[in-house]
């Protein structure tokens, strides 16, 4: 008796490890099987570690970027549109990791939750339209002019992103010897995967919780005598700006008056404001690929270091991606939507969008204080940078020089929007190394928004 109870405990042991393993398994199951699948070691999905059968992707006007056939694999028919959107479409190697080739195939692949890889076609690969135009790419690449940077277009009201270009990038039908310094990071999607110091376009950030935090922010005078000693350091102007209201210490770009403004306000305010804006809470994803989070840091900072954190500086780091769709959202009136760059995933181009465009992704600002920094940002524009080919679009933006030390030059940043019902696009330039944000970033914003609007 006592042999048949011990038996049967172990049976019932055994009987509720296979439970908990099966469990395990159908859990793992449902969120990894497609990585499984699609791990470069399947035979059945790649031959020298490369994608076999897979479906095709295209732009948002239906011109192949990627199709794969007996011949092999072909990318679009122009040497720099390949370059424009290699990191975007993903190299033969699958060595771009924020990219179409490697994010989505599942997809690609003809991947499927309940029949595996397994079909009776030949070719069992889904092809994915993109949101991107490869004309307007190409352009944003040749701007760039093989300096490295970013340039990033967004509908504001969809999340469609009508153009996303990295630099250093290659050709992927022909790839050159990568180990020359000029390809140093030429895997990473510099829009997707990095973070850099922001300048003064952080100065919306700071602007917008003064709006909102500091009384009678907008009738109050700054003054700037060019420099502002402070415990911890000094915060410093190009020159003394004198007495100017917050629209013309924006206007100005004075970091004195902004630093005065976020010491008022202290640390925990300017911290929540850099998290409603998306810096440092690493949680976006765009079509199943991760978007660096960036970096908001105040903890035991000196009165100098929060001054100088306020103007983007210090610690402050921010994505391209993120801040593009932090002043979008400004531009729809503190409305945040989600940015995407699948048009459609099916048989062939899919020249209708697919259902969830404009998908709220939470609201970054009130609408008043969207409004009030809208109008600040368009008096830059009118005093300051000029529209060149944009009149009538009523451009709106904000420049961004940013010290990165090491005795190199400064980054150069443009980014805004066009406040405009015909064209709502956002956008973002950034040029390493290009120094002052008026200079190099703007005149390829100005570029490339120009083509943009045309596609509206």
């Amino acid at each position: 008796m006592k042999l048949m109870s011990r038996r049967a405990r172990i049976l019932m042991a055994f009987s509720f490890l296979f439970a908990f393993g099966v469990v395990f398994f159908l859990f793992s199951y449902g969120g990894s099987a497609a990585r499984w699948a699609t791990y470069p070691a399947n035979r059945h999905l790649y031959k020298n570690g490369r994608l076999v059968n897979t479906g095709a992707i295209y732009d948002r006007r239906g011109e192949t970027l990627l199709a794969v056939n007996d011949s092999g694999r072909k990318y679009h028919k122009d040497a720099t549109t390949r370059r424009a959107l290699m990191h975007l479409v993903g190299d033969s190697d699958g060595n771009v990791a924020a990219s179409l080739q490697v994010s989505r195939s599942d997809a690609l692949s003809g991947w499927n939750f309940f029949t595996g890889a397994y079909s009776y076609d030949a070719s069992s690969g889904k092809d994915i339209t993109v949101t991107v135009d490869a004309a307007l790419c190409k352009l944003a690449y040749d701007q760039l002019d093989g300096r490295a940077g970013v340039v990033g277009v967004m509908n504001y009201h969809t999340g469609e992103v009508l153009c996303m270009t990295t630099s250093p990038s290659f050709d992927p039908e022909k790839p050159p010897d990568l180990s020359a310094p000029k390809y140093k990071d030429v895997y990473y999607n510099r829009m997707l995967s990095f973070s850099y110091a922001p300048g003064s376009i952080f100065k919306l950030v700071t602007a917008a919780a003064a709006i909102d935090c500091l009384p009678n922010a907008g009738g109050r005078v700054f003054t700037c005598d060019g420099r502002l000693p402070l415990p911890g350091g000094r915060i410093t102007c190009m020159r003394a700006h004198g007495e100017q209201s917050l629209g013309q210490a924006l206007t100005n770009s004075c970091n004195i008056a902004f630093a005065t403004m976020a010491i008022e306000m202290g640390p925990d305010v300017l911290t929540r404001y850099a998290r409603q804006a998306g810096i440092g809470d690493g949680g976006m994803r765009i079509d199943d690929i991760a978007v660096a989070g960036g970096s908001f840091d105040l903890s035991d900072a000196s009165a100098a270091e929060i001054g100088w954190a306020s103007v983007g500086q210090h610690t402050t780091q921010v994505n391209p991606l993120h801040f593009m769709q932090y002043v979008g959202s400004i531009a729809a009136g503190g409305r945040r939507v989600a940015p995407i760059v699948i048009r459609g995933v099916g048989s062939g181009f899919l020249d209708e969008p697919k259902v969830g465009l404009g998908r709220a992704a939470g609201d970054s600002l009130s609408k008043k204080t969207a409004d009030a920094l809208k109008a600040m940002m368009r008096d830059n524009v009118i005093n300051s940078y000029g529209e060149g080919k944009l009149a009538g679009y009523n451009l709106c933006a904000k420049t961004g020089t940013a010290e990165v030390g090491g005795g190199l030059e400064d980054h150069s940043w443009f980014t805004g929007f066009l406040d405009s019902d015909k064209a709502p696009l956002c956008f973002i330039v950034l040029v390493e190394n290009g120094g002052r944000g008026s200079g190099a970033a703007a005149s390829i914003a100005k570029t490339v928004l120009a083509q943009a609007v045309k596609l509206m």
